[in-house]
């Protein structure tokens, strides 16, 4: 995509903008084609035999399944602490796939739910680690997996809860 297509079109049309995109087509153009020729090996969402030394650099134990050390590794190099639901579900996002959980917030409750897919199941224990080590203390967390039931309308329904955690400080 071309720096011009980001844009919207009031800036398309200021002189200065299309010199710009064409100063930094050319070296994003670049920078493209050589990331796409690195081997999938060097990226943590598809590595395999050196996600030990991801693991290693980053202090992680290494121990799970491939999707669960793949989890982890993703989740630690996020780094920013998620502190709106946005970039929660980002991170998840990043880390989980698209359309593979549920993330919501009650306020009133200082509760945190999320729900993972049954196909993402196995990244349940690993995800709700994870969660316990970036959300603030005072917000209890409930993960699940979900379930698709359909009849004549959509309903939802939580098959298993794993795990509820409620931690609270003494100030």
């Amino acid at each position: 995509m071309k720096y011009l297509e980001y844009l919207p079109d009031l800036f398309r049309e200021t002189e200065e903008y299309p010199a710009l995109g064409e100063a930094v087509d050319q070296p994003l153009d670049e920078w493209r084609q050589q990331v796409a020729g690195l081997p999938a090996e060097y990226f943590p969402n598809t590595a395999g035999e050196r996600l030990g030394r991801w693991e290693k650099v980053l202090g992680l134990s290494g121990t799970g399944t491939l999707e669960e050390r793949r989890f982890a590794v993703i989740s630690r190099l996020a780094g920013v602490r998620p502190y709106t639901i946005v970039q929660l579900r980002r991170q998840l996002t990043t880390a989980m796939g698209k359309g593979q959980f549920t993330a919501e917030v009650f306020p009133d409750e200082y509760l945190l739910r999320v729900e993972v897919a049954p196909e993402s199941a196995n990244l349940l224990d690993a995800m709700g680690r994870e969660l316990r080590r970036m959300i603030p203390a005072n917000i209890t967390l409930e993960t699940a997996i979900w379930t698709e039931q359909t009849s004549q309308i959509w309903a939802g329904a939580v098959l298993a809860v794993t795990d509820r955690v409620q931690l609270a400080a003494d100030v």
